[in-house]
């Protein structure tokens, strides 16, 4: 049976903010996630699947890469959308492995430049930075109820994903502006 809400486990305090960015891949239309983590290797080690999303994510329980599998234009657009305004950083260990996940509500604003993942209508206790662009929304009991993301370019052929990758890691890492 999908599981609704991923288990996450909360670390503070936390270091650097990895880096991520979405890539909208024109000729799969689907939207690409990357994370890329400062100073460390990243390697796919197990994964969180619906028909819809998936979530990749390396042995330590860190998301490294979020796939999108459904068109741009069919994300459902919402009235009020409004991504949270504030968000800490803290480094997210999901708990859960090789599962499938039941398919979240995809939502995105009128330009579709910012996309919600939402995995269930539970209250988020704690906004966090799983990335630059990407903030999860997360329960008082540890539980995944929403990923929001922004930032996102058109790529053909992974052209632009692969020169973003190339350039990180050539820069430093920033933290961004915490209210």
């Amino acid at each position: 049976m999908p599981i609704t809400s991923p288990e996450i486990q909360i670390r503070t305090p936390a270091g650097e903010i990895p880096s991520g960015r979405g890539f909208y891949q024109l000729e799969e239309e689907s939207l690409y996630l990357p994370i890329e983590y400062p100073g460390s290797q990243k390697r796919f080690y197990s994964y969180l699947d619906s028909e819809m999303v998936s979530l990749h994510l390396d042995r330590a329980g860190r998301l490294i890469f979020i796939e999108v599998d459904i068109p741009r234009r069919r994300w459902k657009i919402k009235d009020n959308f409004v991504p949270p305004e504030i968000a800490k950083p803290a480094e997210a260990r999901f708990l859960n492995f090789r599962k499938s996940l039941a398919n979240p509500k995809v939502f995105c604003d009128f330009n579709r430049d910012n996309l919600l993942n939402l995995f269930n209508n539970s209250s988020a206790e704690h906004n966090i930075y799983l990335a630059d662009n990407i903030i999860a929304q997360i329960t008082s009991s540890g539980l995944l109820t929403a990923i929001w993301a922004s930032d996102f370019t058109d790529d053909l052929a992974g052209r632009e994903i692969s020169y973003w990758r190339r350039s990180i890691h050539k820069m430093p890492f920033r933290i961004p502006n915490c209210a």
